[in-house]
């Protein structure tokens, strides 16, 4: 079985380089990560716009999309779902947007 860190898919990595703070080591190591992990947190999604003078799509096929630039984090809830014999962390759009 093939085993992939966490870290690199991590919220807590995420921040740690934007931001440097991390709330533990391993959290901003960045020649290691951790197999497994009691924090994990899934990277939250952002919300996007499009340059506005570029007339291409703004997603599409790689090379002919229009460039996109960070607006905001996304305001979304943390969900857990069963799937098979583990667990699923994902965000959900809340229902009130």
């Amino acid at each position: 079985m093939e085993r992939k860190g966490l870290c690199f898919r991590c919220e807590h990595r995420a921040q740690f380089n934007e931001s440097g703070s991390r709330p533990r080591y391993e959290c901003g190591v960045t020649k290691s990560c951790m197999i497994g992990c009691y924090m994990y947190k899934p990277v939250r999604p952002v919300v996007l716009t499009k340059e506005d003078d570029d007339t291409r799509p703004q997603f599409g096929a790689p090379m002919f999309s229009a460039r996109s630039r960070f607006k905001e984090v996304a305001d979304m809830d943390l969900t857990v779902k069963k799937y098979g014999k583990g667990s699923v962390l994902y965000w959900a759009p809340k229902t009130n947007k």
